[in-house]
């Protein structure tokens, strides 16, 4: 059976920076997801300085850095024209975000397609696309996986899977965005593109919330994704996405480290996990 893995989000720890991943450690957690920053904020990550102090905590503690995730497509998305300041901002993201993972050693960047850059038409689709292909063959040089987040059918994840044409790019799947968005069934749409997939984002939520339940006591058939990743081995990497400090999950409990334990927890009874 397969021992995957377990690392969280930096973006749902409750507390951020190179501190965090001390937290990490201390809870028996593989990894951290980092996150770039923004476009208007001069992408912090980017600073040299800040990318030692992640490196040297990283090292002190145990803790690998599987991705990269460069939300900063919320604000200037993907699904922009390239020649429009949004698609300029987004281009910008991607060659900075690449120098920053290769200088970091972090083998994949994850580019998100969701708020300003979701794909909802089809010059959107093809906007992503073009984007996506330029980053594919920006990270080639340096062995990094250009994965997309994204809320797409199956059926047009393997389009845009076959029209970015790159070896080097994959699919980041969440457990929760594709129920929450579009209504799919989780576990029928991963089975059928588990082949693509790179890393795993694991979430739950109801009332159609986004991180609003711990792992498995949600609405998004959690149980039956869960077989699904092991029955594939799709991934080496599970990592945590819900937000422990924000509501309504942070109601559940006065402590968010606290409620992150107890998804840990859930996450070992779902997965083997490993030592």
């Amino acid at each position: 059976m397969t021992a995957f893995k377990l690392g969280i989000v930096e973006w749902a720890l409750p507390i951020m920076g190179p501190a965090s991943i001390q937290y990490a450690a201390e809870l028996g957690l593989h990894g951290v997801e980092l996150e770039f920053g923004d476009f208007e904020k001069g992408f912090p990550l980017s600073n040299k300085r800040i990318q030692q102090s992640y490196l040297e905590f990283g090292e002190k503690y145990g803790v690998e850095f599987p991705s990269l995730a460069l939300n900063a497509f919320a604000l200037n998305g993907l699904s922009n024209p390239a020649a429009s300041g949004k698609g300029l901002a987004a281009v910008e993201a991607i060659k900075r975000g690449l120098e920053t993972a290769a200088a970091m050693r972090i083998g994949v960047v994850q580019l998100p397609s969701f708020d300003d850059g979701r794909i909802e038409s089809e010059q959107d689709f093809k906007n992503t696309v073009e984007k996506l292909r330029l980053a594919c063959a920006l990270a080639e040089p340096y062995g990094i996986t250009v994965a997309s987040e994204n809320i797409l059918s199956a059926m047009e994840t393997q389009r845009i899977v076959d029209e970015v044409n790159h070896a080097n790019f994959k699919i980041m799947y969440d457990t929760q965005n594709y129920y929450l968005n579009k209504g799919y069934d989780q576990a029928e749409l991963l089975r059928k593109i588990h082949p693509h997939v790179v890393q795993v984002h694991i979430k739950d939520g109801y009332n159609k919330t986004i991180s609003s339940a711990l792992i498995g006591d949600g609405e998004n058939g959690f149980g039956e994704t869960a077989r699904v990743i092991v029955e594939t081995g799709c991934t080496e990497w599970l990592l945590l996405e819900n937000y422990y400090h924000i509501r309504p999950l942070s109601d559940l409990h006065p402590d968010p480290f606290e409620l992150l334990r107890k998804d840990i927890e859930k996450a070992r009874a779902f997965f083997t996990i490993a030592a």
